[in-house]
C-alpha cells in the first residue's frame, strides 16, 4: 500500500509482481491484491472500468481502509491526508509509463553499488504546490506557467561530491508537437533558473529527460529545445531504448546541442 501510494496513487499488478514478486508472473502478487480490496485496503478495475485501461493490464490505487492506514503512520486524520481516490483514467496509460520508467531507474541503480537514488518526487506533489514561473514568448509578451514535470529524481554516485538531478517528461503523443518549446522548453528553462526550483529541491542545476514514441517525433522536439536555447539542459531518447541495462549509463540519450549519444550517467566499468 505504501508503493501504490508512492507511485502516485496507481500501480499495476505487473508492476507490484515486478517490484515485490521479481516479475515472475506468479499467483502471489494476484492473491494478496484480492485480499486486500476484499478488505478495503486497495481498490482495483472491474467490468464497468476495464474499457478505460490498457488491455492486458489490472490497475490498482488505496481503498479508504488503506488511506486510513498510512495516514495514521504518518500522523495525520484520514480527512488531512492526500490520496488518489481513484485513476486519472483518461493518462493510465502514461501513468504506467512513468511508473515503468521508475521501476527502471530503480533498478539500473540498485544494480551498481556506486550509485544511489536519493529520492523521487512525483508529479502528484508538484500538482499539490506548483511552482509557477514568468515565460519570455518569441513575440516578446510574458506569460506565467506552471511547472509540472511527471517526476524529479536525483542519482548520487560515489566519488562525486553534486550529485546528478533529473525533471521527467513522458511524452505519449505520436506526431509532431508544434507546442513542446512554448509548454515545456520555455517554462523548463525558466524553472531553473527560478528561485522556486532552488527553494524546493536546494539546487541550481538539473536536466530534463524527455521519453517519447519515435525518432520523427524525438528530432522535432529536440530541434525546438535547440532553437529555444536549451542545449546541454534537455535529454531525449525513445521507448524503446529503455531497459534497467540501458537507462542510467548506456549512450541511449541524445542531447540538445549535440549529435553524438549520450548516457544521462557516466558510470566507469
Amino acid at each position: 500500500m505504501e508503493s501504490i501510494h508512492a507511485f502516485d496513487g496507481m500501480m499495476s499488478l505487473a508492476q507490484i509482481d515486478r517490484l515485490y514478486f521479481s516479475g515472475q508472473g506468479r499467483t502471489q502478487p494476484r492473491c494478496r491484491m484480492r485480499l486486500l480490496c476484499a478488505h478495503g485496503y486497495a481498490q482495483q478495475t472491474h467490468e464497468t472500468t476495464k474499457h478505460q485501461v490498457p488491455w492486458g493490464e489490472t490497475i490498482y490505487w488505496l481503498g479508504s481502509k488503506g488511506a486510513a492506514l498510512l495516514a495514521g503512520m504518518q500522523g495525520q486524520s484520514l480527512k488531512q491526508f492526500q490520496w488518489r481516490k481513484q485513476p486519472r483514467y483518461s493518462q493510465i496509460a502514461h501513468d504506467l509509463a512513468v511508473n515503468n520508467f521508475r521501476l527502471d531507474i530503480a533498478e539500473a541503480v540498485a544494480s551498481n553499488p556506486s550509485l544511489r537514488l536519493r529520492e523521487w518526487q512525483p508529479e502528484s506533489e508538484f500538482l499539490a504546490q506548483p511552482d509557477v514561473v514568468t515565460i519570455t514568448l518569441p513575440n516578446g509578451r510574458t506569460k506565467k506557467r506552471q511547472v509540472r514535470p511527471d517526476g524529479f529524481f536525483i542519482i548520487e554516485q560515489t566519488g562525486h561530491s553534486s550529485p546528478y538531478a533529473f525533471l521527467l517528461e513522458i511524452d505519449m503523443g505520436s506526431e509532431d508537437n508544434p507546442r513542446f518549446g512554448r509548454e515545456k522548453v520555455l517554462p523548463g528553462l525558466a524553472y531553473l533558473k527560478s528561485a522556486a526550483y532552488h527553494k524546493r529541491f536546494g539546487l541550481r542545476y538539473g536536466r530534463f529527460l524527455i521519453v517519447t514514441t519515435g525518432e520523427r517525433r524525438l528530432q522535432n522536439m529536440k530541434a525546438q529545445a535547440e532553437r529555444l536555447g536549451g542545449g546541454g539542459l534537455f535529454y531525449f531518447t525513445t521507448f524503446d531504448q529503455i531497459s534497467p541495462s540501458t537507462i542510467i549509463d548506456q549512450p541511449i540519450w541524445q542531447l540538445a546541442g549535440e549529435t553524438a549519444l549520450r548516457p544521462i550517467v557516466p558510470v566507469a566499468r
